[in-house]
């Protein structure tokens, strides 16, 4: 996340970074993105960057945060497998779209190597022995879910089969 250094900054800045960012994680793999792209577009000195940020990953996991608060904001929290499809229907028109992709395609695998605290281990905590059912429901529904989603971003061509899978899942849900 940002350093109290970042804050201090004016928004126009604040948003110039961000969006240096943005560019760079839609178009880069964490692996290949560049500090020195960054602050180029941003137009601020590299040394600058790590007064802001400890590290690209850093970076990225505020921008990530960001798109994924951006993204569940039209969540509709009672029917959580028709939000997934709409999301779904509407991903390649969405301006995330390439950010989003090499999230679930590179970047996600990177993180949960990378950060003992991921975001992943946050949502999706394993399950205890004293679960109730619909706590245990909610965690497939949470995971498959997820991993439809990536699914799709992995090969878009499958949308139709991806979204009868969670017409599938609705169904199931209906029964138990």
């Amino acid at each position: 996340m940002p350093t109290k250094t970042f804050f201090n900054l004016n928004a126009e800045k604040q948003n110039s970074i961000y969006e240096a960012l943005y560019q760079e994680f839609s178009q880069s793999a964490l692996s290949e993105a560049k500090v020195s792209s960054i602050v180029l577009v941003a137009n601020i000195p590299r040394g600058s960057f790590y007064t802001y940020f400890d590290s690209l990953i850093d970076a990225y996991q505020w921008v990530l945060k960001a798109v994924l608060t951006d993204i569940h904001h039209d969540i509709n929290q009672r029917n959580f497998l028709l939000s997934a499809e709409l999301f779904i229907s509407k991903a390649q028109e969405s301006k995330h779209f390439d950010f989003l992709s090499k999230y679930y395609i590179v970047n996600e695998a990177l993180l949960e190597h990378e950060s003992s605290q991921s975001y992943h281990k946050k949502v999706f905590p394993t399950l205890t022995a004293d679960a109730t059912p619909i706590e245990i429901e909610n965690w497939l529904l949470s995971k498959s879910i997820h991993q439809l989603i990536r699914a799709f971003f992995l090969n878009p061509d499958e949308k139709q089969n991806i979204i009868l899978t969670l017409h599938t899942l609705s169904n199931w849900k209906k029964e138990v």
